[in-house]
């Protein structure tokens, strides 16, 4: 129907109806005649006598009325035996509805079934039943009764139902009497009951320990036989006698949880008596009390005597009931040392009659002969002399040693004997390799062996407003190697060090001493870009670093390095402007032939328009007339550049400009809405791309 105007009748926005969803996918505009169907929720379901939910699009594009067709499912009330539910369904009704919650409580000697609590809460749900399902209380036993001493393994748990079970058990120092565990039963009554009595704890005591040869103390408390868990006996031994593999004479047992003795209860054998003591000696076994059959004690002596005897000795059963010692006691007698000979020699000192610990002998050797060894020697607590006793033998010389270029300083000698020192010392200009000081051997050798006197390099060339590391040293020897360093202020030039060298005949340095001279290099100055490190002066050696600003490229070395002659090397950069190359459109121009050239410069703008019988693809927006315009960026790229697409020979809208025919044609209502739909479509396109053009 077309309305006054011309235009046809529709409707938008379906209503919205409660607790329902719309069924029938609708456009923007919908035409009038046209039926809107619905649905209820989850949850929800159609009143009864109503057998489906829909609105009209009336003639006056308006909807035809909307009632409220879907309400609440509803779940039945629950029936819990031996149990409530709360709340009740509302006044006036007999059932909950969808979303309802009903918390079921058992009545008391009674639990949910499968839960620790007595009650649950559950849900009416969108299917009309209850989640989760209605349950059940079931009959439980009372809690487990509690004992003294003792405790059962489910004292946390609230309830306890047919075929739960508790474990008891006892402190430390208590037993268990009963059974150990209980279990909940339904029995002939109806209400649950335990299996067995409850048991109990009883206190856990130790018989009071029999030991023959000792006592025990102190005795069971008065009026008792035993001993209660926890308490402690000490058992000595009589006289004669002693525990059993300790070296006491009395040991600590206490009464353990188990009803037993913690250690065992010791045993009282026959000891030995104590083993003798002895002159300028001991035994290892000074500090033990008892000495039982099988144990035994090693004697020693002090310095300066020695053991006559048995080391060890042992404690032995024998014939008797009474130990006794294997072997005699030893005893410690004064050491000797052998009487010391010497061949082609003799002693010094008087003779003694005992070469005694600490005796000393001086020997001494006859005409011709010369004393190899100490001259002294003592005797040591293990009966030898000490150091070895020495030997005469005939004399040795050694040659006359000779070092060119340089003298014997101490002594000048003719000959030269065993242990002889002779001291050299070089000439002005040579230095002593080797020792300076060799000894006469007995082998009839110098050693070390007689040095030698080499040419050396004189005082390093001095520098100017520095020093070397050389000192005052007059000579230096070959491969020596001194430093040079500069004054504050003032930069080193040439190699900082130089070393002894020879060309086969002299002695020379290696090279001249290096410079030390005021080296400033000018402040590096880079437009459009910038320098590091920053800093007031640049001296010799100094490097700097160069980086360009955006938009500009660096031409150069990206680093310099200040010279001896004041400049850099290699030269400071520069930082030149960065340029776009030109941009190449594929069946595209400039609009402006003029502005065409090789290199273009940052943020600088080209329009572009495609060819003839081309458009922009990316841009549908725009006519072909238009033009695109691209931008040089500081990083030397241009902006995205335009592309230019075959224009088609088909408009796919061709047909909508003689869309207005249509109006007098014999043209269906459905069939002309839609293309004249079409042609408005293609209208607001137009306006767009005008209004695009003008920004």
């Amino acid at each position: 129907m077309l309305l006054p105007g011309g235009t046809l009748s529709h409707c938008v926005d379906p209503p919205d109806i409660p607790n329902a969803v719309r069924k029938t996918n609708v456009g923007t505009l919908i035409p009038a005649g046209m039926v809107v169907k619905y649905g209820c929720l989850p949850g929800y379901e159609l009143i009864a006598g109503i057998r489906q939910g829909h609105v009209t699009c009336l003639q006056n594009s308006t909807w035809s009325s909307a009632l409220n067709f879907c309400q609440k499912i509803r779940c039945p009330a629950p029936d819990v035996n031996n149990g409530t539910q709360a709340p009740m369904p509302r006044p006036g009704e007999e059932t909950y509805a969808f979303g309802d919650s009903v918390t079921i409580e058992c009545d008391f000697g009674h639990v949910i079934k499968g839960s620790i609590n007595g009650n649950a809460q559950i849900r009416c749900n969108h299917d009309g039943k209850w989640d989760p399902a209605i349950p059940v209380c079931e009959p439980v036993c009372a809690q487990p009764p509690n004992i003294s001493h003792g405790q059962h393994s489910d004292w946390r748990k609230k309830v306890f139902v047919v075929g739960s079970s508790v474990t008891y058990k006892c402190d430390r120092g208590f037993s268990l009497v009963g059974k150990t565990s209980i279990q909940c039963i339904a029995g002939d009554e109806v209400t649950p009951t335990w299996s067995e009595p409850t048991p109990q704890c009883e206190e856990i005591r130790c018989p009071a320990p029999d030991v023959n040869n000792g006592t025990q103390a102190p005795m069971p408390r008065p009026g008792e036989e035993t001993y209660a868990f926890g308490d402690s006996v000490t058992i000595e031994c009589d006289f004669g006698h002693g525990i059993k593999g300790s070296i006491n004479g009395n040991a600590q047992i206490r009464c353990n949880h188990d009803g037993k003795w913690d250690p065992a209860i010791p045993v009282c054998e026959p000891v030995c008596a104590q083993p003798p003591n002895i002159s300028h000696g001991q035994h290892s076994g000074w500090r033990k009390k008892v000495f039982v059959v099988g144990s035994s004690v090693t004697y020693k002596c002090d310095r300066g005597f020695s053991l006559v005897g048995k080391t060890s000795i042992h404690c032995i059963a024998g014939d008797e009931v009474t130990p006794t010692w294997s072997e005699p006691t030893p005893q410690c007698e004064e050491t000797q040392c052998p009487v010391p000979h010497i061949q082609h020699g003799s002693q010094k000192s008087p003779l003694p009659h005992n070469y005694t610990y600490r005796t000393s002998v001086m020997f001494q050797c006859d005409p011709g002969y010369l004393l190899r060894g100490a001259d002294r020697i003592q005797c040591q607590a293990d009966g030898k002399w000490y150091p070895q006793q020495p030997v005469c033998d005939l004399e040795i010389r050694c040659s006359k040693p000779v070092v060119e270029n340089g003298k014997q300083i101490y002594p000048v000698k003719t000959e030269y004997t065993y242990a002889n020192r002779i001291v050299f010392q070089c000439d002005p200009g040579y230095i002593l390799r080797g020792s300076e000081g060799i000894v006469c051997r007995s082998d009839g050798l110098w050693h070390p062996p007689v040095p030698f006197c080499d040419k050396t390099c004189g005082r390093p060339p001095p520098i100017m407003n520095g020093l070397h590391n050389g000192g005052m040293k007059e000579y230096f020897p070959y491969e020596s190697q001194v430093t040079y360093s500069c004054g504050d202020g003032l930069s080193l030039i040439g190699e900082s060090s130089i070393y002894c060298t020879s060309d086969g005949v002299n002695m020379m340095w290696s090279g001249p001493a290096p410079q030390c001279k005021v080296v400033r290099c000018p402040r590096p100055e880079v437009e459009n870009g910038r320098m590091t490190p920053t800093r007031q002066a640049f001296t010799y050696g100094v490097t700097v670093r160069v980086s360009c600003k955006e938009g500009y490229l660096l031409h150069g070395s990206r680093e310099s390095q200040c010279q001896d002659d004041n400049t850099w090397n290699p030269p400071v950069p520069s930082c030149q402007p960065v340029q776009c190359p030109k941009p190449d459109v594929q069946n595209g121009r400039m609009v402006n032939a003029l502005d065409e050239k090789m290199w273009y410069n940052v943020n600088e703008s080209i329009p572009f328009k495609c060819s003839p019988g081309y458009h922009f693809s990316d841009n549908w927006y725009l006519p072909t007339i238009d033009s695109f315009s691209i931008t040089c960026l500081a990083n030397g790229n241009w902006t995205a550049l335009p592309k230019c697409k075959k224009q088609s020979n088909t408009e796919e809208c061709s047909g909508v400009r003689e869309s207005k025919e249509f109006v007098h044609c014999d043209v269906p209502l459905t069939e002309l809405r839609t293309l004249l739909e079409l042609k408005k479509l293609y209208l607001e396109i137009q306006k767009l791309k005008r209004e695009i053009k003008k920004l």
